[in-house]
């Protein structure tokens, strides 16, 4: 089933907890787990992500670590009904390992790759996932929409929806806009991650630095966006 899952990194920070609550009950979220060593930028600490859990139970959570040791938060993010969990192969001396460790416990693995990771080089860790991340530009950079979209990614894309068995899931993370979700879909992606097309962001009065917008400016929703863009592009014809 196509899906859309918001990335709440992209949300207004400051009022998170009215982003987040403004979905229905059952939106599955996308939560990035970045930590300043494997990417430069810092996102959500566990503090945070225990907050979130706790306050927002009717909403799954799924996450996305680009972090240097990825394990260590494992069973934390368990304790706070994790379900998809994907870790970036760069990352990883013992890919399976890792893996094998989040089936373990009671959540689904996934693996994500950057730019320079070629498809056939986690092939062999195929078995051991549920869905495959493709990203689209490199890691912890978010930039404009469209961003580091080429024909090279749709290549890429291609490539991993011919390589994946049956049943394994495709994913796509980084830069989205409307024209390249439409296009992911229609290159048999599965799910896609969208931050500032759920999130917008709009100029600032002073200039052309971009900020995000509070709740009290936005025309549309997070909600309404989401569910926008799902009946545009997810729904079976």
């Amino acid at each position: 089933m196509k899906r859309i899952i918001p990335s709440v990194a992209s949300a207004n920070q400051l009022f998170l907890a009215e982003e987040i609550g403004a979905f229905p009950a059952g939106t599955l979220l996308h939560v990035d787990i970045e930590d300043g060593n494997f990417v430069n930028n810092i996102t959500f600490g566990m503090r945070t992500v225990r907050s979130i859990a706790n306050m927002f139970p009717q909403h799954p959570l799924c996450f996305h670590f680009m972090a240097t040791n990825p394990s260590q938060y494992f069973e934390e993010i368990a304790k706070c009904g994790a379900r998809q969990v994907a870790v970036h192969f760069e990352g990883l001396p013992y890919p399976s390992e890792e893996l094998c460790r989040i089936r373990e416990l009671g959540m689904i693995p996934g693996l994500a790759i950057n730019l320079r990771t070629s498809i056939s080089q986690v092939e062999p860790f195929f078995e051991y996932i549920d869905f495959l991340m493709v990203m689209t530009m490199d890691s912890g950079y978010g930039g404009t929409n469209g961003l580091g979209f080429c024909f090279a990614n749709h290549d890429r894309i291609r490539q991993a929806r011919a390589a994946l068995p049956a049943g394994k899931e495709l994913w796509v993370d980084g830069a989205m806009d409307e024209t390249e979700m439409k296009n992911c879909f229609a290159l048999g992606v599965d799910a896609v991650i969208a931050g500032r097309m759920i999130f917008p962001e709009k100029l600032a009065q002073a200039g052309e630095t971009r900020r995000a917008y509070l709740p009290s400016e936005r025309q549309q929703t997070p909600a309404q966006l989401l569910e926008q863009y799902t009946r545009r592009y997810c729904m079976d014809e």
